[in-house]
């Protein structure tokens, strides 16, 4: 190449690097100066901008974005290609909405655009007042009516020559002949009947009027003392009619019934008072209802119950409530209801299995209760939140309000108290509000306060620095009050907390079969405390009160074909024991840990476990290790600190 050339080349591209010199310092220059394109005066740099000046001239604070799990808003990351730790999912970013529902500061409010509200589905239903109707449902079994048994006894001592009736189960009209007995001392009556008659009719004859009217006393005295010795009138006129004693009295049957019981055989000598027949009357009976105290405020005598029995199938009977016992059985803490009911066809027999059911209105003598819909409160452990959307304002608006719940019926909910009438409650599409809430780090249901939300542990790793699980929104079930408690109950409470790490590990699978074995043997453990030992009014309080919800618990579990009806009687079942734990201590077992997942129906669910490693019976498979360890009620490694 020529000397020219070269200078040719060199010349233009000198050029070039001059004009793209240009060109890049009147980019920049307006980047600088346009006021649309960058953050408007009082408004803070996108999180993305690092370095960026300031409308002031000044270095903005670099922010890093956070990342969350649209699953799990608990984890927290800065790192946008690292997955869920739970579930697997990418992470999104977390939303930063500086305008949003500034004024609310730190209630728990949400403000979304209309479109972002039909896409999550809210629908809202006004609180109203509306009566309801409370089905109750009862179970027991049929029983002879105590006022219709009758014990058939000797009047009078002497060998019974012939049972009538000689077996259980016989058919007994009144009148008829039951027993046939040789008795002396009736031989001896009937002779001095007889001889006081022959006087008495030997002195009308003769005209002796004051010694014949004595002589009729006599023979008064005499049939009535037969009378007494269990002959009855007829039985007495024929015998004065034939004018001689006889040998063999029969007995009749006092009243119409069954043979329930035969107390004694033919040939067997009794005394005056002896038992020879129990007989019931079926024509009425009764049926005895166990009735848990929860429910017996809803019970009340002179209602009309209807119940149906498995023996006839499709067939309802009624009757009416005559007698609520007013003692509650220590044992079962239920307590037992009478219905007294008409049996004239003999249809229903004593002893079958009986399930009643009782509608009684949530307002008595008052007005009529304020409700919601039963699929608006959130729940979480003692608290229930609902989200109201607020009226009158541009684009709609959630509110959480915390409530106090009553009675549910069906459909609808009793609001006790913190809703007024009127107000538009979330029915549907809650829990995404109160999730949009946790991912936004804003408050919600299960974060009172504002922030980021607690982070999610799993398994035994130990909790990050600075987080405090006690101080958080993420608020466990406050512990309830200790009691001091025998060794022994403390070694049997213990035996439950071990049979129930077999439940655990059966729900944790998956598996309903298992999961039903181990709940039939917590049951069988259960039923096998001695609590008699228990010192102390609110003792005995606290643990008949956990001992039956863990009854109810492991019975509905038990009894339950699915596994997600069994996870929802678990956590009944935990929460009590858990509770009992807590309160009592226990002895005997290996480490105990309370853990806690924060995804059970939208509220925390407790358990226990033996290991660190969280197996979550709640979820089982799909999110096996979702949780974390809240405390350390045993541990095997140390004594166990002395109860307070």
């Amino acid at each position: 190449m020529n000397k020219q050339a070269m200078g040719r080349t060199s010349g233009m591209m000198l050029a070039g690097l001059v004009v793209g010199g240009l060109l890049a310092g009147l980019l920049l220059g307006a980047l600088l100066s346009r006021d649309g394109s960058g953050p408007a005066a009082g408004q803070d740099a996108p999180a993305s901008q690092a370095g960026d000046a300031g409308a002031d001239g000044s270095a903005a604070v670099f922010t890093e974005t956070v990342y969350t799990c649209s699953m799990h808003p608990q984890v927290r990351s800065t790192d946008p290609d690292e997955p869920c730790p739970i579930c697997g999912m990418q992470l999104i970013p977390v939303p930063t909405d500086a305008d949003e529902d500034e004024a609310a500061g730190d209630a728990p409010r949400l403000r979304v655009t209309a479109r972002a509200a039909a896409l999550m589905q809210v629908q809202v239903w006004p609180a109203e007042r509306r009566e309801l109707q409370v089905p109750v449902s009862l179970y027991g079994q049929l029983d002879y009516d105590e006022t219709r048994l009758r014990t058939i006894t000797a009047w009078a001592p002497g060998r019974l020559e012939r049972l009538h009736f000689d077996f259980t189960g016989a058919q007994v009209r009144e009148g008829e002949a039951l027993v046939t007995l040789y008795s002396p001392q009736l031989i001896a009556a009937q002779e001095e009947l007889l001889q006081a008659s022959r006087a008495w009719q030997a002195l009308q004859e003769d005209g002796i009027g004051i010694v014949a009217e004595t002589t009729g006393l006599t023979v008064e005295a005499a049939r009535e003392r037969l009378r007494l010795l269990g002959l009855d009138a007829a039985q007495i006129e024929a015998m004065e009619q034939r004018g001689s004693v006889e040998d063999y009295i029969t007995i009749p049957a006092p009243v119409s019934g069954i043979v329930i019981e035969r107390l004694a055989t033919a040939g067997e000598y009794v005394e005056t008072g002896e038992p020879i027949y129990r007989m019931a009357d079926l024509s009425r009976l009764w049926a005895q209802f166990e009735v848990y105290e929860d429910d017996l405020e809803h019970l009340s005598a002179g209602q009309t119950l209807t119940f149906t029995t498995r023996s006839l199938p499709g067939v309802e009977f009624s009757g009416t409530v005559d007698f609520v016992d007013p003692v509650i059985d220590d044992r079962s803490r239920t307590a037992r209801v009478r219905v007294v009911l008409e049996n004239p066809e003999g249809r229903l027999k004593p002893g079958m299995l009986v399930q009643g059911d009782v509608a009684t209105r949530t307002n008595g003598d008052v007005s009529a209760p304020l409700v919601i819909p039963a699929s608006a409160p959130l729940r979480t452990g003692r608290r229930a939140v609902v989200y109201v959307q607020l009226p009158e304002t541009e684009q709609p608006t959630f509110e959480a309000r915390e409530v106090v719940l009553g009675p549910s019926a069906g459909e609808w909910t009793v609001v006790e108290s913190g809703l007024e009438e009127g107000a538009l409650v979330v029915s549907h599409g809650a829990f995404k509000i109160d999730s949009e809430l946790q991912i936004r780090g804003r408050p919600s249901m299960m974060q009172p306060t504002a922030g980021a939300a607690p982070q999610h542990h799993h398994g035994p790793a130990e909790p990050q620095a600075g987080q405090d699980h006690s101080a958080d929104g993420m608020q466990p079930v406050e512990a309830p009050a200790a009691h001091e408690a025998p060794e022994a109950f403390q070694a049997a409470l213990g035996e439950v907390v071990h049979a129930q790490f077999e439940l655990v590990r059966a729900l944790a699978a998956d598996d309903p079969q298992a999961a039903t074995r181990a709940a039939l043997a917590v049951d069988r453990v259960i039923h096998a405390i001695d609590a008699t030992s228990l010192e102390g009014t609110a003792a005995r309080q606290d643990w008949n009160r956990w001992v039956q919800q863990m009854h109810e618990g492991i019975g509905k579990l038990a009894a339950a074909d699915r596994l997600d009806l069994q996870r929802r009687h678990f956590e009944e079942f935990s929460n009590a024991l858990t509770a009992a734990v807590q309160a009592f201590g226990v002895s005997g077992t290996a480490s105990v840990y309370r853990a806690i997942c924060p995804m059970v129906d939208g509220r925390d669910g407790y358990w226990l476990q033996d290991g660190e490693t969280i197996t979550n019976p709640y979820h089982g498979a799909s999110m096996l290790r979702c949780g974390w360890i809240a405390e350390t009620l045993v541990d095997s490694d140390r004594e166990a600190e002395p109860r307070p």
